[in-house]
C-alpha cells in the first residue's frame, strides 16, 4: 500500500490516471469570462495553454448563460476565445445563438488527455435559466455530450459533466433537471460528475433544495461577495459561529445532503479585484486557511475553487499553484472513488452517433 502522500502525488503527476474526486487536494478553477482583463491583466489565454499545468485538477466553463435562445437552442459566451457578439468570425449554428467552438473542443480533448475535467458551466450572475427542465436536460447532453445532435458547439468533444451556478430563481425547476441528468449520466460509458456553487450562507437560496434533495458531487462554496462569510473573515472570533464552512461540514455531517458523499470546495476570488475586494485575501492567508480546513475535515473537504482562471494566472504568485501546492502537503486520497485510481480512464475522443455542421 502506497503512503497517502506518495499515492496523492501518483495521481497528480501521471495524468493518464486522471481526476480523483476523492482526494482532498484538488483545485478547481473557472475559465472563460476573462475577468482579469477588467484589471487590467493579460487576456485570458486559450484553455489548452493552461492544461499543461498540473497544478489545476478540474476546469469550469464558463458559461452556458442563457438556457433557451433564438431557436430554443441555448447560448454560450466565453469572452475574447469565443463570442460571436464581439467577434463577427466566430460561427452561429443557423437559426440559432448557438455558437460552434471548433477550437475548444480540440482544447478539451487535449486538457482531457491530461488528466483534467472538464465541466460546462450554467448560469452566472447574469444568467436567464429560462427553460423547462426536460427540454433542457436532453440538449445539454445531446449537444457536450453523448447523446445526438446536428448542432455540436465542441465536436466531437465530450465534456465531463455540468457545473450548476443559479445566482437568482431559476424558472426551470433545477432539481428535476439534476435528476434527469444524472439518468443520462448512467445511460453513458464514461464518468460524468454534477456539481453546483452555491454561496457561503448556508442554505443557499437558490441551490440549497437541490443539494438536499438530488445526488451532487461537489459543492464549489463561494466563500466570496458575501460579506459575512466571506474568507476574509476566517479566524475572527464570530467566525466559526457564523453560516460558514463548519456549518457546511455540520449539514455534511448530519447526512443533510442528498449526497451523502458531496465534497466540498473552498472558493476564493484569485485577484484584489476578481469580486469584491473586501473578499479577497493574499495567497498566503488562503494557503494557511485551506491546510486547517482540510486537517480538520478529512470526510467533507474535497479542495479549492477559484475565480477565475485569468486572474489566478494573472497574479505572483500564481494563485492556483500557491493554492494546490498548500494542499498537497496534506493530501490524502481513497481507494474506491473517483477515475485517478479504480481504473477508469475517461476516453477523450470517444464518438458516438454524432455529426458536426
Amino acid at each position: 500500500m502506497l503512503p497517502a502522500v506518495l499515492f496523492a502525488l501518483l495521481c497528480t503527476t501521471l495524468g493518464v490516471l486522471g481526476f480523483d474526486i476523492s482526494c482532498n487536494s484538488n483545485v478547481a478553477v473557472y475559465w472563460g469570462q476573462n475577468s482579469g482583463a477588467s484589471g487590467s491583466l493579460p487576456y485570458q489565454k486559450p484553455l489548452g495553454a493552461y492544461c499543461d499545468d498540473s497544478n489545476v485538477d478540474i476546469i469550469l466553463l464558463s458559461f452556458l448563460y442563457i438556457l433557451k435562445g433564438a431557436g430554443g437552442y441555448p447560448v454560450l459566451n466565453f469572452a475574447n476565445v469565443c463570442d460571436y457578439t464581439t467577434n463577427s468570425s466566430v460561427p452561429v449554428f443557423p437559426g440559432t445563438q448557438l455558437m460552434h467552438c471548433s477550437d475548444m473542443g480540440r482544447d478539451i480533448k487535449y486538457c482531457q488527455s491530461k488528466g483534467k475535467v472538464i465541466l460546462l458551466s450554467i448560469g452566472g450572475a447574469t444568467a436567464q435559466l429560462n427553460s423547462d427542465a426536460a427540454t433542457f436536460s436532453q440538449q445539454v447532453w445531446d449537444l457536450f455530450m453523448e447523446g445526438s445532435s446536428p448542432y455540436r458547439p465542441f465536436d466531437d468533444a465530450i465534456i465531463d459533466g455540468v457545473d450548476l451556478d443559479f445566482e437568482q430563481t431559476s424558472q426551470m425547476n433545477i432539481i428535476q433537471f439534476a435528476n434527469n441528468m444524472n439518468q443520462l449520466f448512467k445511460s453513458g460509458t464514461r464518468k460524468y460528475y454534477l456539481t453546483a456553487a452555491p454561496q457561503c450562507p448556508y442554505p443557499d437560496a437558490n441551490l440549497g433544495n437541490l443539494l438536499a434533495q438530488a445526488h451532487v458531487d461537489m459543492a464549489f462554496i463561494q466563500f466570496y461577495n458575501s460579506g459575512w462569510c466571506d474568507n476574509s473573515k476566517y479566524g475572527l472570533p464570530h467566525w466559526p459561529q457564523s453560516m460558514n464552512y463548519y456549518m457546511w461540514e455540520a449539514a455534511w455531517r448530519n447526512n443533510s445532503f442528498a449526497n451523502p458523499n458531496m465534497k466540498l470546495y473552498v472558493g476564493a476570488t484569485a485577484g484584489q479585484n476578481a469580486g469584491n475586494p473586501s473578499s479577497y485575501v493574499s495567497p498566503d492567508f488562503f494557503a494557511s486557511e485551506l491546510q486547517e480546513l482540510q486537517g480538520n475535515y478529512t470526510g467533507s473537504f474535497g479542495g479549492a475553487m477559484l475565480w477565475d482562471m485569468s486572474w489566478a494566472y494573472g497574479s505572483t504568485p500564481n494563485y492556483a499553484a500557491n493554492a494546490k501546492q498548500a494542499l498537497m502537503r496534506g493530501s490524502k486520497c481513497g481507494t474506491t472513488q473517483g477515475n485517478c485510481c479504480s481504473g477508469k480512464v475517461p476516453n477523450p475522443s470517444l464518438s458516438r452517433r454524432r455529426r458536426s455542421s
